[in-house]
């Protein structure tokens, strides 16, 4: 089956892929007549390859089964007895196009592509054939009537509720994601081979440092040692008139330290989080947000750190299900509690509330209107269409099944 398919797909895309096989044929084998003109397999091919590409260029999946192949060809087939309906029509109405124009367009396209003489006549052919069908799709279009203001405020009744919005907040966030065991473990690693470095400086204030707290690390259990080592490398940091080798020795403590400050564990981040709450709570509601604001950007690690920790506007669609919960809770200037979401926790501060509503007629009447204009042209096109149909001749020659292996 895959290998049909395989060899079907090569037959659907070979309008993109080996075009040129087709391009440049007056006549090849016939598909269709509509009123006496011609749809033929290779007419097919094309606009096959051209659906193809329209499809992977939208991420769109292809067909894979032979029912839904056969069934993208008949699609294909239809769209082209539509547009030889129209080009027929356009003829009947005298329909002229700027040839100039569109010459040198075609040759431009050609250049750029590549193309030798046959694929220039070819593609000369479709982009001619599309701005004719422009025309006269423009000229169907432009006999829709106009939307009569009772048409518009009708409309709006009728579809209100599509313009419910729900309620939203917008908020800034404060995040600290706890680090795995593996990290941790790697940073008191890091951390106890600085230890052993300094402790082998020849720098002797360097070495005195870390001779002062190697009993009392060894004889701490696992959490304390992490506090004897980070408290060490605080006091590195902070070390000055060393010499070459020392300053190396600094510099590594230095990034060690930042590090640390992103390495805290569950526990740790809450309690940092909450001492940074309870601070942020006593500044004065004036000050709250441009306070909030410098410590996301200093230490936040959620979203949009840079900016402050600015979320923008959250309604329970654009944000995790936590997140939501927390800003339609939160009154306008206070903070949340501090909360679990997608493997961080976090504090958020709400800066502005819309309640739930639907849009006022004013606000959307804009849209509505582009909306019914565009559904109205597209309904004149439908009943050109089917009338064109009602009186055509469309005879088919060859079967699509039999083009489907």
């Amino acid at each position: 089956m895959r290998r049909a398919l395989l060899v079907l797909w090569l037959w659907l895309g070979g309008a993109v892929l080996g075009a040129g096989e087709e391009l440049g044929r007056v006549v090849d084998q016939p598909l269709r007549f509509v009123n006496g003109r011609v749809i033929t397999i290779g007419d097919l091919r094309w606009r096959n390859g051209m659906r193809v590409e329209s499809y992977r260029r939208a991420g769109r999946p292809l067909p894979e089964t032979r029912a839904a192949l056969l069934a993208f060809h008949r699609e294909s087939l239809e769209e082209l007895t539509d547009e030889e309906l129209l080009l027929q029509q356009a003829e009947e109405l005298g329909v002229s196009i700027d040839r100039e124009q569109l010459a040198s367009d075609v040759r431009s396209e050609a250049r750029e592509r590549g193309l030798d003489i046959r694929q220039l006549a070819q593609l000369k052919r479709w982009r001619e054939r599309e701005a004719k069908l422009r025309v006269v799709v423009n000229w169907v279009e432009g006999r829709a009537p106009a939307v009569a203001p009772q048409q518009l405020a009708l409309a709006y009744q009728q579809r209100r509720q599509e313009f419910a919005r729900p309620a939203r907040a917008r908020v800034r966030l404060l995040a600290l994601r706890p680090a795995s065991d593996d990290e941790r473990r790697e940073l008191r690693r890091q951390l106890a081979n600085l230890m052993r470095d300094v402790q082998q400086s020849p720098e002797e204030p360097l070495a005195a440092l870390a001779r002062s707290r190697l009993e009392e690390f060894l004889a701490a259990d696992v959490e304390g040692q992490q506090s004897i080592l980070l408290a060490f490398a605080q006091a590195v940091a902070a070390s000055e008139s060393v010499q070459r080798e020392g300053r190396a020795l600094v510099e590594r403590a230095r990034e060690l330290l930042a590090r640390a400050q992103s390495a805290l564990g569950e526990a740790q981040c809450r309690a940092e989080l909450e001492r940074w709450r309870a601070e942020l709570a006593l500044r004065p509601a004036s000050e709250r947000e441009a306070a909030f604001a410098d410590l996301a950007r200093a230490r936040s690690q959620g979203p949009h750190a840079a900016d402050g920790g600015l979320l923008g506007w959250v309604d329970g669609e654009n944000y995790g299900p936590e997140i939501a919960r927390q800003a339609l809770a939160t009154p306008v200037g206070a903070l949340s509690p501090v909360f679990a979401s997608a493997g961080a926790l976090a504090v958020l501060l709400v800066v502005e509330r819309e309640e739930a509503r639907v849009q006022e007629f004013q606000e959307v009447s804009a849209l509505l209107l582009a909306a019914l204009e565009r559904e109205q042209r597209n309904e004149a096109r439908r009943r050109l269409l089917a009338a064109l149909r009602a009186r055509a001749v469309i005879r088919d020659v060859v079967d699509l099944g039999t083009l489907v292996p």
